[in-house]
């Protein structure tokens, strides 16, 4: 993949890391990872391997400050990596676009859905989590709270099979901007949704409640029994190519 990497300087002045496999599909498939991953995430990797078996056209990147982007991770938030995403789309785009967000991503991928509701075709997501931000802050104990308001950052560990990872209170205040689930979500592309009962991260709930906010007829949520919150085993990535072909 190394050879295949590019850049795209955003409109916020970032190099911005992408890989574009062109099969010369009318058909494109976007992933949007999750909070400090990058492109090349198990995830990632078995789509562009799926994505390119089947000959569909695959997008990837990494945010400002994640993986071989620019720019600093402190300074990012759901605003500027939702412009980004938006902008690598927006170069991409094709007669038939399917977008797959994980984690974050999910969040980011709705956020660009609203922005190009006539232009993106399906979507998926995985372990979706709009509005983390408010289930973040609250799970903070005050100790950790005060800590984060006096210091800026805090490391924590929600999960452990995850790495520690940084929160900003900067990206806290910028995640209440970018609330999803109180009001009626305008996208009526067809959605599948994909959630592990096991997530220690992201509650189902979540998933269940962009179901019913969501505008779109077309929409399904799969409850994994055994999943967690990667959702990265063969099984799950087998439901993810079977979720994508619904939506092609």
């Amino acid at each position: 993949m190394e050879n295949n990497i590019k850049y795209l300087k955003s409109s916020l002045n970032d190099e911005i890391a992408y890989c574009h496999d062109d099969m010369a599909s009318d058909t494109s498939i976007f992933f949007f990872g999750g909070y400090s991953s990058d492109m090349t995430g198990t995830k990632a990797t078995a789509l562009s391997n799926w994505s390119m078996e089947n000959k569909y056209n695959f997008t990837r990147f990494d945010y400002s400050g994640h993986g071989k982007s620019g720019g600093n991770f402190e300074e990012g938030g759901i605003t500027k990596w939702s412009v980004e995403a938006n902008e690598i789309f927006q170069k991409f785009q094709n007669k038939q676009n399917i977008i797959i967000g994980s984690s974050m991503g999910g969040w980011i991928s709705l956020i660009v859905a609203k922005k190009n509701t006539e232009t993106i075709h399906g979507l998926v997501g995985i372990a979706s989590a709009p509005d983390f931000v408010v289930g973040e802050w609250n799970r903070l104990s005050k100790e950790q709270k005060d800590k984060i308001k006096k210091e800026g950052k805090i490391v924590i560990n929600w999960d452990d099979y995850e790495e520690d990872y940084i929160i900003t209170y900067k990206f806290l205040e910028d995640g209440m901007k970018n609330m999803l689930l109180k009001d009626t979500i305008p996208i009526t592309c067809p959605i599948r949704l994909l959630h592990g009962k096991l997530d220690k991260v992201i509650s189902t709930s979540v998933s269940q409640t962009i179901i019913e906010k969501i505008e779109s007829k077309n929409k399904d949520l799969v409850i994994i029994d055994d999943g967690d919150h990667s959702l990265s085993r063969q099984s799950d990535l087998n439901l993810l190519f079977k979720k994508i072909e619904e939506l092609i």
